[in-house]
């Protein structure tokens, strides 16, 4: 112990704290370059760049963007061991001043070797009762404050191990051009690896279940903090409602490529899957990533964003939105229904971006962003779930808390804007539970074929009737399929009909010839805050 003794004595923390801080400059200089990269180069040649130079130079550009994740996620990791080390050394070069000076203060000696031994006997002592006594007692007190000193020291050794193990996991030739598939899942391992040699494997994240607290600790965050928890947990930070929507997106843009990574550099077995289903993910992961990596290059009020992504929960789940809801001052949350799964997100961002120019058409200079929600496990036809409320009660709380948490997140920007919950099909009792149950957060309800709301009354909804709008195309079959409540397009319900010149239950969005159609369009005026078009009173 006597190298450990003299280091820890004359050890400053300060020279573990400055490396820590090059290495967090590195992961924010990755970052940066990472941003601009996506929204100047890979953005607008992902929509415009097409032949065989685009099919060679496309995936080649976002293995870029893959090493700079890996460089920023290593970055903070290394940032993190650092820090933590240098803090641990300190708290036990601390522990192991106080033990110095007490057993000093006590009368006692301590070696260079930190060694603690007992002065030379005084004159006559050996002869006096009073001293012999003192003097054992000072040997006893003697061992507890060398077991002190020794346990600071072995802390500090501790420590030391720890942060070079953790760090030994980050040199893992991550950027080999020719190991291009699981090097980011790769990093990721190395960095869960490295968080358990730390003793670190489960920091503090808010459980999601308030928006107003998650956002509270955010907030409450540097800046250097928010950037190491997005590169250490972007999974965890991804899901939380109530944090800036860019926030959520560059989160569950990393989650989404590090799942890519991991499949790719998989088989079916490993996840448990069979072959159809590991290859559905696949594609609709990367139709996903396609689909946003071209809209990196439109103006921002059109880029879309990735509030949530999830391909390992049953039937998937994504929220996707177009524009930034916390800038917005029209948002419309769109709830799909049966039969939506991950593979038909990327219908789905097609769909909301048809949504959101209806709603720009009447909005004059104001933004309009349009989410789409498939925060829940939808039903089918298949196994019957159709019939079952289960899942539509499953999802209405987290569907609540999603409208809620954008509120919260837009409250820094003082806009307050026009929220509009939708839904179609089994989506429209999710709507209606979520907002039965304690309100859903929002201006305006749209419901479009529906089977039902999970209510026999608009009031029963917590918003006023007027605000209420229910569009059913003349042969959309759930007209005679009401098993959630009563129907929703009857006037003893008591909403407002719109009109809808569609047919179908599926055409309510479609556009012809001429153009979008009166069931879009008054979709579009709804989500603007403008009054739609009605149909006749039901009877």
């Amino acid at each position: 112990m006597t190298g450990t003794y003299e280091l820890l004595v004359k050890f400053d923390p300060h020279g573990l704290h400055d490396a820590a801080k090059t290495w967090t400059a590195l992961g924010h200089a990755a970052e940066s370059i990472c941003q601009r990269h996506r929204r100047q180069v890979n953005g607008p040649l992902s929509g415009n760049w097409e032949g065989d130079d685009a099919k060679a130079a496309l995936p080649y550009m976002a293995d870029t963007e893959k090493q700079l994740n890996i460089v920023k996620k290593e970055a903070d990791t290394a940032a993190l061991v650092l820090n933590t080390v240098a803090d641990r050394m300190y708290q036990a070069q601390t522990n192991l001043t106080n033990a110095v000076k007490r057993s000093v203060d006590a009368g006692l000696n301590v070696s260079a070797e930190g060694v603690v031994s007992l002065p030379p006997a005084g004159k006559g002592e050996a002869n006096d009762p009073d001293a012999i006594r003192a003097r054992q007692q000072l040997a006893s007190d003697m061992k507890g404050f060398q077991s002190r000193i020794d346990t600071a020291l072995k802390d500090a050794q501790t420590a030391s191990d720890q942060g070079n193990k953790a760090l030994g996991r980050l040199s893992s030739n991550a950027l080999d051009p020719t190991k291009v598939n699981g090097s980011l899942a790769g990093a990721k391992n190395a960095v869960a690896a490295a968080m358990q040699d730390l003793g670190l494997v489960d920091p503090y994240i808010p459980d999601g279940k308030d928006p107003e607290k998650s956002a509270a600790w955010w907030k409450g965050l540097t800046p250097e903090q928010q950037e190491a928890y997005l590169a250490l947990h972007p999974d965890r930070i991804g899901k939380l409602d109530g944090l800036p929507a860019t926030v959520r997106d560059e989160a569950n843009r990393l989650v989404l490529d590090e799942k890519l990574d991991a499949y790719r550099s998989g088989k079916p077995g490993d996840f448990g899957i069979d072959e159809d289903e590991y290859k559905s993910r696949i594609n609709a992961l990367e139709e996903i990533k396609r689909k946003l990596m071209a809209s990196d290059g439109n103006p921002e009020k059109h880029q879309m964003l990735l509030l949530g992504i999830d391909p390992e929960a049953h039937n998937g789940r994504a929220i996707v939105s177009t524009g930034n809801p916390d800038k917005a001052q029209h948002t419309a949350v769109f709830v799909p229904g049966t039969g939506t799964v991950l593979g038909g997100v990327p219908g789905q961002m097609d769909h909301i971006r048809r949504l959101q120019k209806a709603a720009e058409d009447k909005a004059g200079d104001e933004n309009v962003a349009v989410v789409s929600w498939l925060g829940y496990e939808t039903p089918n036809w298949l196994d019957g779930s159709v019939v079952s409320n289960d899942r539509g009660e499953a999802g209405a709380p987290d569907l609540r808390n999603f409208t809620k948490g954008l509120r919260v997140a837009e409250g820094g920007n003082g806009n307050c804007s026009h929220l509009t919950l939708m839904g179609h099909s089994y989506g429209t009792y999710v709507v209606g539970v979520a907002a039965r149950d304690g309100g859903a957060n929002v201006d305006d309800i749209i419901a479009l074929g529906s089977p039902g709301m999970g209510v026999d009354r608009a009031s029963e909804l917590n918003i006023n009737p007027k605000h209420v709008w229910v569009g059913e195309a003349k042969n959309d079959f759930t007209q005679d399929f009401n098993l959630f409540g009563e129907g929703p397009q009857l006037g003893i319900f008591g909403a407002q009909r719109i009109q809808i010149d569609t047919s179908g239950h599926g055409g309510y969005w479609d556009i012809g010839p001429g153009g979008a159609s009166e069931s879009l369009q008054n979709q579009g005026r709804i989500i603007a805050g403008r009054q739609p078009t009605l149909a006749p009173k039901a009877p």
